[in-house]
């Protein structure tokens, strides 16, 4: 007897389309005993007002809920940076409309203590404890607020909640949504935090939010998959890539051994579609071997890469100071619209530091990037 537990990453269907996986996929979601994936953004409502944030905003069609449960899904993580662009209002309407459709969630609540609450999967005595968390975005319950929103894989609760459970359950599961993206390995703070978190008792972490797949690891007897990528995401970005990724297929026994399995998949004609693993854009062996071999020089080049690549223009922008690469044209427009637009230029600026010193992936790149730089100007 075993646990069968299907895990995919980020979902999006805000084009409310029903069949948005085929019928393969759609067999092994259903022939689990519990399926998850990443519910990234809230469903749209009548006279729904965006938070303040940098960053797009982003809704899904209520239909999408409904969509989830016919495909087969059981539960959602709500842990991510999207799940609250649309406030408290969108929150209970989406947790509405999952508890309508039977379709459990964790990761996100009402409020701070049902943010932080984890869930606990049985079949004819096998236990599985489940809970989510992501870095701390707009959203984020980083703090006891009077107000909804999602856990915070940093915060002291995680830990504490990990160790509860593993007086309680046979796996402890951990959804996290991190990271920085489009990069094809995790940044070592993150990697350390999930090292970390298998420590104090979990067994397995399904990780998302870089959009592109990453490796996977055993450690400590425990197994951390990075990225499994987007599993269906239909914003205006994703709309022309077939977004190829992977899923996982778990199986948990009595002995408390664990066994998984690759899904492979990629958008084909706006439907997310298996594939075999020949048909992907990329390699897993090859994700896995870039954890192993010159990880820490690649790190430290991918976080110099970015500052330059983005987060040099991103401070520039906060902090504002005149780009070092503008013309005179550009400069001279910068100056006329900093002199005529000066308040509102000033909250804007507030908003974007704020992004990015919160932000723990942003944080952590710029961090190392500046550390190296400066070891190096020291040299």
């Amino acid at each position: 007897m075993s646990l069968k537990l299907f895990a995919c990453g980020d979902i999006v269907n805000s084009a409310a389309k029903r069949d948005f996986v085929d019928n393969q996929l759609k067999e092994i979601i259903t022939n689990s005993d519990i399926s998850i994936g990443n519910f990234e953004a809230p469903i749209e409502t009548e006279h729904m007002k965006a938070i303040k944030k940098v960053g797009p905003h982003v809704y899904q069609s209520k239909k999408s809920v409904q969509y989830l449960s016919e495909v087969g899904f059981d539960m959602v993580s709500l842990a991510n940076n999207h799940i609250y662009d649309y406030g408290q209002d969108a929150l209970e309407k989406t947790l509405d409309e999952l508890k309508k459709h039977d379709l459990r969630f964790i990761g996100a609540g009402v409020d701070f203590d049902s943010a932080y609450k984890a869930q606990i999967i049985e079949k004819e005595g096998i236990n599985i404890g489940v809970l989510a968390g992501c870095e701390n975005e707009f959203g984020c319950l980083y703090e006891n607020q009077e107000r909804g929103g999602y856990a915070w894989l940093f915060h002291h609760l995680i830990e504490d909640n990990i160790v509860k459970l593993k007086q309680e359950v046979d796996s402890i599961v951990l959804i996290a949504h991190a990271g920085a993206e489009n990069i094809p390995i995790p940044i070592k703070e993150w990697r350390a935090r999930y090292k970390r978190l298998c420590d104090i008792g979990v067994d397995i972490i399904i990780g998302h939010h870089p959009h592109v797949p990453q490796g996977y690891e055993k450690y400590n007897g425990s197994i951390i998959f990075y990225s499994l990528g987007n599993f269906y995401f239909d914003t205006c970005s994703f709309k022309e890539k077939t977004d190829d990724s992977y899923s996982v297929l778990l199986d948990f026994d009595k002995d408390t051994k664990i066994a998984f399995k690759i899904i492979y998949h990629k958008k084909i004609n706006g439907q997310t579609c298996f594939v075999k693993e020949e048909e992907v854009d990329f390699s897993l062996n090859k994700l896995n071997s870039l954890l192993e071999y010159d990880y820490e020089e690649r790190n430290n080049s991918i976080c110099i890469e970015l500052f330059y690549k983005y987060y040099y223009g991103y401070y520039e922008n906060a902090l504002g100071v005149l780009p070092k690469k503008y013309n005179i044209m550009q400069s001279l427009k910068f100056l006329l619209k900093k002199i005529l637009f000066n308040n509102k230029s000033i909250k804007n600026r507030n908003l974007m530091l704020l992004h990015n010193i919160r932000i723990d992936s942003h944080r952590f790149v710029v961090q190392r990037a500046l550390s190296l730089l400066s070891e190096r100007d020291y040299k």
